[in-house]
């Protein structure tokens, strides 16, 4: 079996599996657990330390839920998978938001390894995710047929394994680190404020 056969295939197949359980498996721990309430993620929510971060952060952010949610070949992944599906985003959207966010990806790193103050943001998992994200969007954006009917660069294959590779990386981490504020940030302030609206009741 080839790389980019087990990238279409077995990774494909487990990746959702481990992410779905994971999150699972999280939001168990985070339901019984005892002691410190005010978890990192749920206190943080989407500050930032200044306005230029913040527009950095919000446009990656944005790119990046765009280009999940809204490119037609991933909402087809969701459906087959779930047999959940949405109408999709015209292209030309899709491809601006991804550039637009690999923009301010690079502008957050400069901003992270230019800073010599010691950051919160600066930690193995941060640079570990970036990393991750980053490829799997370039690597997405050079394998989409522009032009011509091809890909802006090749090999084809291999630039759609890695990417395909990225994701399931992505996929697989997503519940064992800081990127789980992804999925989980909304969920995690709300039971934040629950908990200490009950224990200030107390």
């Amino acid at each position: 079996m080839s790389l980019f056969d087990f990238a279409r295939g077995p990774g494909l197949h487990w990746a959702p599996v481990i992410m779905v359980a994971g999150c699972f498996w999280r939001a168990t721990d985070f339901a019984i657990r005892r002691g410190e309430p005010d978890l990192y993620w749920a206190r943080k929510q989407f500050h930032v330390p200044n306005r230029r971060w913040q527009i950095d952060s919000y446009a990656m952010h944005a790119g990046l839920l765009i280009v999940l949610f809204g490119f037609a070949p991933h909402i087809l992944f969701v459906h087959e998978l779930t047999g959940i599906e949405w109408p999709s985003l015209p292209i030309a959207i899709v491809l601006f938001a991804a550039a637009i966010s690999i923009a301010a990806m690079i502008a957050v790193l400069v901003h992270r390894v230019m800073d010599p103050a010691p950051s919160i943001f600066s930690a193995f998992d941060d640079f570990f995710t970036w990393s991750a994200v980053f490829i799997a969007m370039l690597t997405g954006l050079m394998c989409y047929p522009h032009v011509g009917g091809a890909p802006i660069a090749r090999p084809f294959a291999m630039l759609l394994t890695v990417h395909l590779l990225a994701v399931e990386l992505l996929m697989v981490w997503l519940p064992f680190g800081k990127l789980i504020h992804v999925a989980f940030m909304p969920m995690l302030r709300a039971a934040v404020t629950v908990r200490q609206l009950v224990g200030g009741n107390r």
